[in-house]
């Protein structure tokens, strides 16, 4: 999470059921929307359901603390464009990228993943220029319905200059998208579903140093698809909130968990406006409401999973089982709206897109104001999962609490992605699947890219294919993936056409042909970060107790 500092009035911001619920318990007790769309039409073999399984994918929680380990502390000090080819111990920004896609690659095995490593130039530091570009990761799978509405599960990869593990900001995020897409391929193909949306996992880079993969994805990468994107997920800085309690004592109350939601109608997001259209205001209404229903829901899978009670240590030092995960609970887990924008939900909110940041801990910066004892030093060199650790148990050995934390935004997620108007799931006979990759900016007189090489047979996906465009102004072509350049503004019906030996599946593709494409100025461009935060001397970082 990008650091900021509050202004006055502003508020910072398995393969069976039982199976996956004993494995979990049996670790940690050893431990100790409707979319703003232009689609017309999609036909092939598809009979859309919306409830194909009997509940929401269930994610692994110690699957997530486990990435998170490793990812922290392998791939140190990841700061955006300065890892020219360093080994990972002293720069493993590149090195996390690649393993990242790696494993949601395979956890996504079966349908049609496709990675996409998207560089682009940026600023670097305050005072010290990048010496290489950054680069958004983003691995795709497409929805068998509707592949050309799309729904984004963001993270960020990049650290501060100075940062060692960034283990909570923001590993935790990166672990957390990798257990829903875990969760996702398992609960698919037990249900014999596809999605019904495209979903893009993109870790953005560069968020530090000034939002900047964020904007460059919106203005540049996706530009000509904002209308298209139904939501998106932001996996922030997770793991110090609900169920802990600071050093794992009945003294603290549980530390909030966060759930920062797109503001409705016309609102100040900081820096900059947001100002709603009424249909964006609608589907962003419906999202709300979804996300507030997640609540019990998530809750409720926690406790039929058998994982309704937490030890915590009574005023005595004796740990003490308490009930979690309960309806009178549900409190801690806070619906608020983003009045912030500290991360990278912040130009999917000005754009007027359904967004949700998932976050824990965000005080550490509060310097107006008495921190609590639990504020977290993200954005620090002490951000480490040892200190994850202390601040959930007072030690640096699994917490279970911390399994439990950082899970805790995955069930979320996975439930909203559940529902069919979100990213929903369908069954599948026959025919390929239509994968489009971004579309960039569509500006008259200039070139447009659409890609279809994503597109796979799932009867035999190793099979070739064939695909022919119609752009919808007289003039076709027939390739995987295709540069057109429109000559008048106006608004074209493109239809994409995929065959394999095994059927055919056609898409219709409305694409709005602009004279000036839409910017949203970046306001971190005129003030990167330094890559080093001052630390705020109110804090006391706890130690490990004996």
């Amino acid at each position: 999470m990008a650091t900021v500092w509050p202004t006055p009035g502003v508020v910072r911001r398995m393969t069976s059921r039982a199976a996956l619920a004993l494995a979990m318990v049996v670790v940690l007790g050893a431990s100790a929307c409707s979319s703003q769309a232009r689609i017309t039409d999609v036909t092939h073999s598809v009979t859309p359901t919306a409830t194909p399984a009997s509940h929401a994918p269930l994610v692994d929680p110690t699957y997530i603390y486990d990435q998170l380990a490793s990812m922290s502390g392998r791939f140190l000090h990841r700061e955006a464009g300065f890892d020219t080819g360093l080994p990972p111990s002293q720069n493993g920004h590149d090195e996390f990228a690649a393993y990242w896609a790696q494993e949601l690659t395979h956890s996504l095995d079966g349908f049609g993943p496709r990675t996409t490593m998207d560089s682009f130039s940026f600023t670097g530091w305050r005072g010290r220029p990048a010496q290489t570009p950054a680069v958004n990761v983003e691995v795709s799978v497409p929805g068998v319905i509707h592949p050309e509405q799309v729904v984004v599960i963001a993270c960020h990869y990049d650290a501060e200059a100075w940062s060692t593990q960034s283990a909570f900001d923001d590993a935790s995020g990166c672990a957390i998208a990798l257990g829903v897409a875990k969760a996702l391929g398992e609960s698919w193909r037990q249900a014999h579903v596809w999605p019904a949306r495209t979903l893009r996992f993109i870790a953005f880079d560069a968020e530090e140093s000034g939002i900047f993969g964020s904007y460059h994805y919106l203005n540049t990468t996706a530009n000509g698809d904002i209308g298209n994107i139904v939501a998106m997920f932001n996996e922030e800085q997770n793991g110090i909130g609900y169920p802990l309690r600071f050093e794992g004592k009945m003294a603290y109350p549980f530390i909030p968990f966060e759930i920062n939601m797109s503001p409705l109608g016309a609102n100040t997001l900081y820096p900059n406006p947001v100002r709603m259209t009424q249909a964006q205001a609608a589907s962003n209404a419906r999202f709300q409401a979804l996300l507030a229903q997640a609540n019990p829901a998530v809750f409720a899978e926690f406790r039929a999973l058998g994982l309704g009670s937490l030890s915590y240590r009574d005023a005595s030092g004796q740990a003490t089982a308490q009930p979690v995960f309960t309806d009178d609970q549900l409190g801690n887990a806070v619906l608020r709206d983003d009045t912030t924008g500290g991360s990278d939900e912040l130009v999917f909110t000005e754009a007027g897109l359904p967004c949700v940041t998932y976050s824990g801990n965000s005080t550490y910066y509060y310097r107006d104001q008495p921190q609590p004892a639990w504020s977290y030093p993200y954005d620090q060199p002490q951000d480490t999962l040892a200190l994850m650790n202390i601040y959930a148990s007072g030690h640096t050995v699994k917490s279970p609490a911390l399994v439990l934390a950082l899970a805790l935004p995955a069930m979320h997620t996975a439930w909203m992605l559940f529902q069919p108007d979100v990213l929903g799931q369908a069954t599948l006979s026959g025919s390929p699947v239509v994968a489009l990759g971004d579309v960039g900016q569509t500006v008259a007189g200039k070139p447009v890219v659409l890609d279809a090489s994503g597109s796979y047979d799932p009867v035999s996906p190793g099979d070739a294919i064939t695909v022919s465009w119609d752009f919808g102004d007289g003039l076709r072509a027939s390739k995987l993936s295709v540069s057109h350049i429109y000559g008048a503004s106006g608004t074209y019906v493109v239809t994409v056409t995929v065959q394999s030996a095994h059927g055919t599946a056609q898409l219709k593709k409305t694409v709005h042909v602009v004279t000036a494409a839409p910017f949203f100025p970046n306001p971190r461009n005129s003030y990167p970060g330094s890559g080093y935060p001052a630390p705020n001397p109110n804090v006391i970082i706890p130690q490990a107790e004996g």
